[in-house]
C-alpha cells in the first residue's frame, strides 16, 4: 500500500522533474519510505539530475530478462528510483501476458509509504494512463501564458474522462509573488467557466539560481542548497501533502498498474489493434469511423478553445504591462509566500 502521486504538466521545460526529484527528497526526509518512478520516456531526466545512468530499467522487466528489485536504484540520497526510459514506452505494445509481467512484478517489492510518477511533458496516452490510475495529481506549471495553455489542455482531457479528484497545482519558476497569484487565478477561473474538473492550490517554487547550480553539479538541489529558497518551498509543500494525507487513501501499486493498463487498453485499443492499423480506412467498421470523426472534431474544438483562451491571456498580460508602464512602476524585489493561502490572507 503506497500513497501514489503523479506529477505532470502539459509543457515540457517547467521543472516538473526537479520538483518531482527534490519533494521525494524532501518527504524522505521527514521520515517516509518514499520510491520515485522515472516515467518520462527516454528522455531520463531523473539520471540527469542526479548523475546516475542505470544500464537496466523497465524493458528488462517486461522482457522478464530481471526482476523489479533488480533494476532499482536503492538508498539514493535515502529514496529508491525505479528507470523507466524505453520500458515505458513499450506500454502501449504489451500483450497479456507481459502486463501480467509487469502487474506481478509490482507484488515483489517492498511497501513504500509514498509512490512518486515523474511523467513526460505533454498528453500522450501513458500519461493519461498514469494519470486516471492515481488518486492525486500535481500539475506543474510557469506564470508562462503558453504554459498555463498547456496546463489548462491536460486539465481538459482529465476532464473529458472524468476525472474526479481535484488536481494539485504547483506554480514553478516564480520571480515574484503577485505573478504567482495571478498565473494561477487565471487557470482556475477558465477551468471553473469551461471544464467539469476542481483544481485547487498547493504551492509555489521561487525562481533560485542555486537550482541551476544543483543542475550543473548533477546533485538535487534540496541536497546540495536544504537553506535556499527553493528547498524551503519544496518543504512547504510537503507539509501541505502530509497533511492532507487522510482526504486522499494509499493504493496496492498491483491494482494501480491494474487500473493504469486497462485504461489504457480501453480508451487506446484503435491504437493497439495491427488490423484495424493496417486496414484501409474504407474498411474500417462504421463505428470505427464514428469514432475518428468524433475525435477529429472535437480536437478542432479543443485547437479554437485554446487558441481563445491564448489570446485572453497574452490581452490582459499586454494591459497589466502597459498600466504599469504608464505608472514608471519598475517591479521591485518581493517577499515571496510559500503558498496561496498566503496570498489570500494577505492581499498579495
Amino acid at each position: 500500500m503506497a500513497r501514489i502521486i503523479t506529477i505532470t504538466s502539459g509543457k515540457g521545460g517547467v521543472g516538473k522533474t526537479g520538483i518531482s526529484l527534490n519533494l521525494s527528497l524532501s518527504l524522505a526526509s521527514e521520515g517516509y519510505k518514499v520510491c520515485l518512478f522515472d516515467a518520462d520516456l527516454g528522455l531520463a531526466n531523473v539520471n540527469i539530475l542526479t548523475g546516475i545512468y542505470p544500464k537496466k530499467d523497465l524493458e528488462s522487466v517486461i522482457s522478464g530478462q530481471f526482476g523489479l528489485n533488480e533494476i532499482i536504484i536503492k538508498d539514493f540520497q535515502g529514496i529508491d528510483i525505479i528507470p523507466g526510459s524505453s520500458g515505458v514506452e513499450k506500454i502501449a505494445d504489451l500483450t497479456r501476458t507481459q502486463t501480467g509481467t509487469l502487474i506481478s512484478a509490482f507484488l515483489d517489492i517492498k511497501d513504500y509509504d509514498y509512490f512518486i510518477f515523474d511523467t513526460s511533458a505533454g498528453i500522450s496516452s501513458q500519461v493519461l494512463s498514469f494519470c486516471m490510475a492515481s488518486h492525486e495529481i500535481i500539475l506543474v506549471a510557469t506564470c508562462e501564458p503558453t504554459s498555463l495553455t498547456d496546463a489548462y489542455s491536460m486539465l481538459k482531457v482529465l476532464s473529458k474522462y472524468q476525472y474526479k479528484n481535484p488536481v494539485k497545482v504547483v506554480i514553478n519558476q516564480v520571480k515574484q509573488g503577485k505573478a504567482a497569484q495571478k498565473a494561477y487565478a487565471k487557470l482556475k477561473d477558465t477551468v471553473k467557466r469551461f471544464l467539469c474538473i476542481n483544481v485547487e492550490p498547493l504551492g509555489i517554487v521561487a525562481w533560485d539560481k542555486n537550482v541551476r547550480a544543483a543542475v550543473i553539479s548533477q546533485t538535487p538541489f534540496f541536497m546540495l542548497f536544504p537553506d535556499t529558497i527553493a528547498s524551503k518551498c519544496i518543504k512547504a509543500i510537503t507539509q501541505k501533502l502530509i497533511n492532507r494525507a487522510d482526504s486522499t487513501g494509499d493504493m496496492p501499486l498491483e491494482i494501480f498498474w491494474d487500473k493504469c493498463l486497462s485504461f489504457f487498453e480501453k480508451h487506446y485499443k484503435i491504437k493497439k489493434d495491427p488490423v484495424l492499423q493496417k486496414a484501409p480506412l474504407k474498411e474500417k467498421d462504421p463505428d470505427t469511423l464514428k469514432a475518428l470523426s468524433n475525435i477529429e472534431s472535437k480536437l478542432s474544438m479543443l485547437i479554437k478553445e485554446v487558441g481563445a483562451i491564448k489570446q485572453f491571456i497574452e490581452i490582459h498580460e499586454f494591459a497589466a504591462k502597459k498600466s504599469r508602464n504608464k505608472k514608471n512602476q519598475a517591479p521591485g524585489p518581493k517577499e515571496i509566500a510559500l503558498d496561496f493561502e498566503s496570498w489570500l490572507k494577505k492581499g498579495y
